[in-house]
């Protein structure tokens, strides 16, 4: 076995163990993220080279060429299972749009899927048909592709690790995360999901350990909303057998982001270091649990709720958005280190 082959997997065995210290110590860090993209990437360099691939580059002297052979050999082995994906999200797309209407959100899955497609083809081009000029323009772009790939697959992965995670039947808390109403008031699916998952935690705490969890049902009021979703889940909080004494909405927030801080200072004024779990949907949950470390709440265990299963991975995709735009400083970062080397 060549020596760069050895040096390849003990790198692997290295990270893993570092990604298994980093996700006991925070599952919702985003260098977890980063980690696993690490991995992948030293995968796909290991698959590649083993399956040998042919490359038109194989005998040019040209330093720049022979380094887009090298980074689109790794890469052909990332189009595989992102394709995948894509397979999975149009598929659920069309059944999101089958049986929640044709809205532009329920397209996302369909719009990412062509547009990975037609970015492939349009730069999975030899360099030796292109313009010279072309050359630097093409290898960052095949770069910033990989490393889109890498991240893609990563928070898929780590999103679905967070979900695996066990509760923890010691919490003081359960902060309930809002979503829309309807314009009679009422409860909608997918929001009572998350409040009957805090019930049926609060019910589970109990029975387990005999300690009580208190609730704290966060969100605002929006324009064509006839309440706050705080007050919309406080009631059926109450019409479920909660009690008064337990309930303590939160009714001014905007967003996850507020509906955590403010959800913070009401349980500070309570009790002093309350150990919290915060519950939403499934989906929602290694975003939750990035915003509620940022927020404060540094012991917060985030639980998902269930949803349908077309509805999830649109949904998931808009979630993986976010969270690039949450660290995007990383990524322009990453982008100079790229461009310098690309034309360099």
């Amino acid at each position: 076995m060549p020596v760069i082959d050895v040096v390849l997997m003990a790198a692997c065995v290295g990270l893993f163990y570092l990604l298994f210290r980093s996700f006991k110590n925070n599952p919702y860090a985003y260098r977890n993220i980063a980690i696993t993209s690490v991995i992948i990437l030293l995968l796909a360099i290991i698959i590649g080279r083993a399956a040998s691939f042919s490359s038109s580059y194989g005998e040019e002297k040209v330093l720049t060429t022979a380094a887009a052979a090298f980074v689109w050999q790794f890469s052909r082995v990332l189009f595989i299972p992102i394709s995948f994906l894509c397979l999975f999200l149009c598929i659920s797309n069309a059944a999101l749009l089958k049986n929640e209407g044709f809205r532009r959100s329920n397209f996302l899955g369909l719009l990412f899927s062509a547009a990975y497609l037609i970015t492939i083809n349009i730069i999975w081009r030899p360099l030796n048909r292109m313009p010279e000029f072309m050359s630097g323009i093409l290898i960052f772009s095949r770069l910033m592709l990989c490393y889109a790939e890498c991240t893609l697959l990563s928070i898929c992965i780590i999103g679905y690790a967070v979900l695996k995670i066990e509760p923890k039947y010691d919490r003081d808390f359960a902060v309930i995360l809002g979503c829309s109403i309807s314009r009679k008031g009422k409860v909608r699916p997918l929001l009572k999901g998350r409040v009957n998952k805090a019930i049926h935690f609060a019910w589970e705490q109990e029975i387990r350990t005999g300690k009580p969890v208190k609730y704290v049902p966060s969100g605002g009021q929006g324009k064509d909303e006839p309440m706050s979703e705080g007050s919309a889940m406080e009631l059926y909080l109450l019409s479920h057998s909660a009690e008064d004494y337990e309930v303590f909405p939160e009714k001014k927030s905007r967003n996850t982001r507020e509906n955590l801080i403010f959800s913070k200072e009401i349980m500070d004024g309570l009790m002093d270091d309350p150990k919290v779990a915060v519950v939403t949907t499934n989906f929602h949950v290694l975003r939750s649990g990035m915003l509620a470390h940022r927020a404060g709440l540094m012991n917060a265990l985030v639980i998902g709720s269930g949803t349908k299963w077309y509805f999830w991975p649109n949904a998931f995709f808009r979630e993986m958005v976010a969270i690039v735009l949450m660290f995007i400083k990383v990524h322009i970062i990453v982008a100079a280190i790229f461009a310098a080397v690309s034309f360099l």
